[in-house]
């Protein structure tokens, strides 16, 4: 599919309120790119084991957006890198690059009655994401996440180091968060396998593209029941159980946030779960486990993922405030995660 990409050069000054004017057009999925560098706290919360690289803060901010092209369906104002369409232009067809970057500028210009706004400058090129969009998968190789699983990208041969007794999961991620190659993918998986038995329902409390959900499964648990927020995690979820051969009646997979929607699970599922799993972030988790207990058995398990060193203090508080047992705490890098007991009454 083809795209037009349009850059509006400004400083770093005026980069939120050219920001303001492009969602007051309606124009809601843009991208801020600066030189600002984060400070050490931001850098640590980010979600993510790749470095930030800010280079100097040279002043200069760059806005992005994207339109569809002409002879695409259904134009559409779309974010950098989401496929999730933001907002329309009004009601109206989307008008040609042209129109678009004179209304912006002439909104611009409007506001410098108020704002010493300077007009930028605003460039386009036509973008083919069959170019680009499947680029990541080059880097996204066979690797060993335990001692005996092996996590498999679908387009990716099974690695000759694999042994015959290998759990070789295969994953295809699509646009779902979850490649199994983060930290806390591994610890909570690590914790995960140490207590799966045949009989073992687990429920996944954002199970992304279903990772830890469907090791379980391929370790022999009994059954998963997986929730997440992102309808692509549901669809990556599903099919990636289909790729495994997973049957239908082990996994359910829903789009539900747990917080609000507690009733899909009373609904859709007999009895309580022997091991919840949270790979999320800590602050989630710390509201989190004041509800995941009513889904879990008595002397049952919630593993929790996701936490950043410096949170997990009030994560554990949120657990041992909420009546579990804290029994193991474990640690990957900058992350934690804990296996926490409810105790039976």
């Amino acid at each position: 599919m083809k795209w037009i990409k349009y850059q509006i050069h400004t400083t770093t000054k005026y980069a939120n309120i050219i920001g303001d004017i492009l969602c007051s057009m309606d124009i809601n999925g843009y991208e801020i790119t600066d030189h600002v560098p984060l400070t050490e706290k931001e850098e640590k919360q980010m979600y993510t084991d790749i470095p930030a690289d800010m280079g100097f803060d040279d002043g200069t901010s760059i806005l992005t957006f994207y339109t569809e092209a002409p002879g695409n369906s259904d134009t559409a104002f779309f974010s950098t890198g989401s496929s999730l369409r933001d907002g329309r232009m009004g009601d109206s067809v989307i008008p040609v690059p042209g129109e678009i970057i004179g209304k912006i500028q002439s909104r611009i210009i409007e506001m410098q009655e108020f704002i010493p706004v300077p007009v930028p400058e605003i460039n386009y090129s036509i973008e083919d994401d069959s170019e680009w969009k499947d680029k990541w998968k080059e880097n996204f190789k066979p690797f060993r996440i335990a001692d005996n699983i092996i996590i498999k990208p679908t387009w990716e041969e099974i690695p000759a180091g694999a042994g015959e007794n290998d759990i070789i999961l295969e994953i295809d991620p699509g646009s779902a968060f979850g490649t199994g190659t983060h930290e806390t993918t591994k610890l909570c998986l690590l914790s995960l396998k140490d207590y799966i038995t045949p009989g073992t329902e687990i429920l996944d409390a954002g199970c992304g593209s279903g990772i830890l959900a469907i090791s379980a499964l391929l370790c022999g648990a009994k059954s998963a029941f997986c929730l997440d927020i992102d309808p692509a995690a549901v669809c990556a979820a599903i099919e990636n159980a289909r790729i495994n051969n997973i049957s239908e009646d082990r996994i359910k997979v829903f789009k539900a946030n747990i917080l609000e929607d507690g009733d899909i699970i009373t609904q859709n599922h007999n009895g309580l779960f022997d091991i919840a799993v949270a790979n999320i972030l800590a602050d989630v988790i710390v509201l989190l486990a004041s509800h995941i207990g009513r889904y879990i058995k008595d002397n049952g398990l919630f593993i929790s993922s996701g936490i950043l060193a410096e949170k997990a203090g009030e994560v554990e508080e949120a657990l041992l405030n909420n009546n579990f047992k804290v029994i193991s705490k474990n640690t990957l890098g900058e992350w934690v995660s804990f296996i926490a007991l409810k105790p039976g009454k």
